[in-house]
């Protein structure tokens, strides 16, 4: 039986949404099981509260756990009795363990998948690459969004690489549109980085579209953002910030006056379609591109519903063997080490 270990201790409402998401995904799919690392008296508790079907549920005790504040790289190899280090241990050592999400500290999942679970032969670097909503419903890949702050031209052609992969095998867009993020849509405009890379892309046999602007990031005219961890993590903060100003400032606005609140009736399903489609929650995670097994990391403050959306993301990339699509890719056009 698949199984995917779940970070139960990462995460701002630790244990309440990973359990609750976690039993949710459980009882919508079949011949899948949990592992839930963290302390067991507590996780034995929550779980109580729940019907489910136990055969597919385990817990592995751990009872240490790796905050924010904490150096990376010494949390991971100082404390092996965390959630976060535990989980990696599974997925590393038990064959069955095909996945896992951790809700913790980045950087600490960063790390800890390398040095737990280890890069696909020929990665240079794996990249973050969640997705984000687009006008009329769809989404876009944006590789990558932190984990590389300073990048060489070769490591964005193969976030590129691994990104197209992604998205055609999980998400079945079988030639996605792939966009550079860049201060201008000409092709001489950019930085030493992004001219570099812009004249690598051109040569592969993708669908390329050239230099794109921040402010089209969103309008469905993409499937791939490229950009290095750096402009992708200011990106994608940037419109997680806007998307959180225009709903509070709608909300002012409708509540100022009487007849606002009226005619706010008339729009309310209309808001709340606006709503869904602005909430990370519903997407689930970043996956981490580029190592042996799957790895997603939720967001901090992840709801039930993302833990639940991030888990059926980390099933998807399962069942499509991304990891072993990604390799097959690097090797195709030799972009390696």
């Amino acid at each position: 039986m698949m199984k995917i270990a779940v970070d139960a201790f990462g995460g701002d409402t630790s244990p309440y949404s990973q359990i609750k998401g976690g039993i949710d995904f459980l009882n919508e799919t079949k011949d899948v099981g949990l592992v839930f690392t963290g302390d067991k008296e507590i996780l034995k508790r929550e779980l109580s509260k729940y019907k489910y079907d136990s055969s597919r549920v385990f817990i592995e005790h751990a009872p240490e756990v790796i905050s924010n504040e904490e150096a990376p790289t010494t949390a991971i190899r100082a404390k092996k009795d965390s959630s976060m280090v535990k989980a990696f241990d599974l997925l590393k050592e038990d064959a069955e363990v095909a996945g896992m999400i951790s809700s913790g500290s980045t950087g600490a999942v960063l790390t800890g998948s390398v040095l737990k679970v280890g890069r696909i032969n020929g990665v240079l670097r794996p990249a973050l690459a969640p997705l984000l909503p687009t006008r009329g419903g769809g989404r876009v890949c944006l590789i990558d969004c932190g984990a590389n702050v300073d990048s060489r031209p070769d490591f964005l052609v193969q976030f590129t690489l691994m990104a197209v992969c992604y998205m055609r095998s999980v998400y079945g867009i079988q030639n996605p549109r792939v966009g550079l993020v860049s201060v201008g849509v000409e092709d001489h405009k950019g930085n030493a980085l992004t001219k570099e890379v812009f004249e690598q892309l051109k040569k592969l046999p993708i669908n390329f579209k050239g230099n794109m602007e921040a402010r089209d990031a969103l309008t469905g005219e993409y499937d791939i953002l490229v950009a290095d961890g750096f402009v992708g993590n200011v990106l994608l903060k940037s419109v997680e910030g806007t998307a959180q100003m225009v709903m509070g400032e709608l909300k002012s606005a409708i509540m100022a006056s009487a007849s606002a609140k009226f005619g706010a009736l008339f729009m309310k399903k209309a808001f709340r379609k606006l709503k869904k489609s602005m909430d990370y929650n519903a997407y689930g995670g970043a996956p981490f591109l580029g190592i042996n097994k799957v790895v997603v990391k939720a967001h901090g403050a992840a709801n039930p519903e993302a833990v639940s959306a991030a888990l059926r993301q980390v099933k998807k990339m399962i069942d499509a063997d991304l990891a072993g699509g990604i390799k097959e890719e690097l090797e195709k056009f030799s972009v390696n080490e």
